[in-house]
């Protein structure tokens, strides 16, 4: 366990967990990251890499972006879209499977009731 007081995280370097610097820094000079492996940071190198060149390609002729569903990438048809009927934009479970633009209308507060 962390050495901070009141804290129950598991140690992972020097008594301490990675919040309270219990982590192995950045040996770039003048970066204070995390070294993620061989020790340097994600900026600098670090963590791992994909070793087949990115996922699956859209299998839209033609076209070489990231397939997201169905062999297929966001703008030829892949991954969720808009509750909206009139809404073809991607959406997000996280969002109520809703776009970013009617998420956010959806999390608006109730316009003022006006008196005429």
């Amino acid at each position: 366990r962390c050495s901070v007081e009141d804290c129950n995280c598991r140690a992972q370097n020097r008594g301490l967990c990675w919040k309270h610097g219990g982590y192995t820094r950045c040996t770039v000079e003048g970066c204070t990251k995390r070294a993620k492996s061989r020790g340097i940071c994600c900026k600098h190198g670090g963590g791992t890499r994909c070793k087949h060149g990115g996922g699956t390609r859209c299998k839209h002729g033609g076209c070489s972006k990231i397939a997201v569903s169905h062999g297929l990438c966001w703008a030829h048809g892949g991954g969720k879209r808009c509750l909206v009927e009139t809404c073809q934009k991607p959406a997000y479970e996280r969002n109520g499977n809703l776009c970013a633009e009617h998420c956010a209308l959806r999390n608006q507060p109730p316009a003022q009731a006006t008196n005429y």
